[in-house]
Parts: C-alpha cells; sequence; structure tokens
C-alpha cells in the first residue's frame, strides 16, 4: 500500500504542481530498524510559505529531505513568486500550492486544504532543520497521543552573543507554552481544527495559533532547535528590529485583528516578502 498522500483537488483561484515520482520521505521510517516503517506513526506534513526565497529553499528543502524520519508531504505555499522559488520546491519533490493572496498566515492557512496530514510542521524558507528533528516529533507525538502541539526551538545563524540572548529568552517564553514562527511550530489538525483552524492572517498568525492550540492544552517545547538566518535583524539592524517588533506586538495586543492588515504593511514595507 502506497503511502504517499493523496493532494485534494484546487479550488477556483489556486493552482497545485505535483512532481512526477514520489514525495521525497513518503513513509515514515524507523532509523534504529534499518528503515522499516514506523508502527504507529503519524503522518506529517511540513508547510512552507514562500515569495522569492530561490536563495533560501535549497537548504531547507535539502534538510528535510536528509531527516531520518522524513514528512510524508512538503507543501510550499507559494504567493506568487517571479524567480525560481517553484522551480526549486519542484525539483525537491515538493508540492508547490500557488495562493492567491500573499501574507504568511494567508498562505499557510491556504495550503492546509490540500494537506491530509494529521501533523503539520510549519517550517520557514530560511530554516535548516536537524536531521533527527522529526524523528523527535515521531517520538513525541507517540508519548504524548493527545498532545496538541508546540514548537522546536531555534538557534540563529551567527556567532555574535546577543542572539544568544534573543534564543534564551524566546527558549524561556516557548517553555511557558507561548512559541513564534522562527521556531518551527506544529500541530495536530484535528485539534486545531476544533478552534477555529489557522488563523489566515498576513502577520502574527504565529501568535495567534499559539493562542487557540493553548485553549485546547499545554505545549511542547521539543528542544531541538531549526538553525535560522539573522536576515530580518541585517534589514534594520539588531536594535532597531527588536524595538520595531516590540511596538508592532503592543499595539496587536492592544486592538487584535482589526489591525494586522495595517501591521503587515509597516512590518514588510513596499517589499511585502514573505520571509
Amino acid at each position: 500500500m502506497s503511502s504517499r498522500l493523496p493532494v485534494s483537488s484546487p479550488p477556483s483561484g489556486g493552482a497545485v504542481i505535483v512532481p512526477d515520482g514520489p514525495l521525497p520521505g513518503a513513509t515514515a521510517v524507523d532509523s534504529a530498524s534499518g528503515g522499516a516503517l514506523r508502527t504507529g506513526a503519524a503522518s506529517i506534513a511540513v508547510v512552507v510559505p514562500t515569495w522569492q526565497e530561490a536563495n533560501a529553499l535549497p537548504l531547507l528543502l535539502e534538510s528535510l529531505r536528509c531527516q531520518s524520519c522524513p514528512p510524508q508531504l512538503v507543501l510550499v505555499a507559494d504567493a506568487g513568486s517571479t524567480d525560481d522559488s517553484c522551480h526549486i520546491a519542484a525539483q525537491y519533490g515538493a508540492v508547490v500550492v500557488r495562493c492567491p493572496q500573499r501574507g504568511r498566515g494567508c498562505q499557510i492557512a491556504y495550503a492546509l486544504r490540500y494537506c491530509p496530514a494529521e501533523v503539520v510542521v510549519i517550517a520557514h524558507a530560511d530554516m535548516v532543520f536537524p536531521p533527527r528533528a522529526l524523528e523527535r516529533l515521531q517520538q513525541w507525538l507517540q508519548e504524548h497521543p493527545h498532545g496538541v502541539g508546540g514548537c522546536f526551538g531555534h538557534r540563529f545563524a551567527s556567532d555574535r552573543w546577543f542572539y544568544r540572548l534573543i534564543e534564551w529568552a524566546d527558549r524561556r517564553r516557548a517553555r511557558r507554552g507561548m512559541s513564534y514562527g522562527d521556531q518551527a511550530q506544529f500541530f495536530r489538525r484535528a485539534v486545531l481544527e476544533q478552534w477555529g483552524g489557522f488563523p489566515a492572517w498576513p502577520l502574527f498568525e504565529d501568535v495567534a495559533l499559539t493562542q487557540r492550540l493553548q485553549q485546547a492544552g499545554p505545549l511542547a517545547y521539543l528542544d531541538v532547535p531549526v538553525l535560522v538566518s539573522t536576515r530580518r535583524f541585517q534589514r534594520l539592524g539588531l536594535l532597531r528590529t527588536l524595538w520595531r517588533n516590540w511596538k508592532l506586538r503592543r499595539r496587536w495586543a492592544r486592538h487584535g485583528p482589526a489591525v494586522v492588515d495595517e501591521l503587515y504593511k509597516e512590518y514588510y514595507g513596499p517589499h511585502l516578502s514573505s520571509g
């Protein structure tokens, strides 16, 4: 019996590109048993929102292909890239979903229409997963059959000391149940659907996701950090980026979804990239 997950037909306004041949990691394998199918393993899909990510995607997709317990499906939710993002994704065996609206949460929510997996991992294009990250997730899922979700954690691709401080603060927050998108969040789809589904917001979708999942139960911190680019700090500089993010989070906390579109435009500026 094939373990490749079926992909639903696209609704009006979207297109799905399915590469020829089997998706990479079509079975959940147990590396300790020589590649045998892992009994009781949950189906896992990785969803990657993209826009103009041709430079970053190869490292991410290669890290997913090299997992000791590969995902059953990789969905690249693209918002109209004009570079080679979609071509690269297809070369790596990902399913590319062309999304009608730009904005990370909007793209993820749209791509989830095609995703039949039980568990979803949200990856950003500038991440690199450790080789045993998804194996650790499968272990956690089997140890916690009623577990809701959580995150892997993150480590910035820089040796500068102040990134260690940011990692420490984010790790401390995530251990208390509040994770951010760059910590590689994951969730059981059936649970999230009971609490409103994935938030189709262009910004702060990661915070809203955590808040929805928290209503269903405690969230896990796996402490298997993904490697994350520092590019978002390089655009404005570290202190300006931290100050801007604090102001945006404060406005969102005060006004909620009503100001999300406005904050999205302010955050990304005229280019409105998804990275």
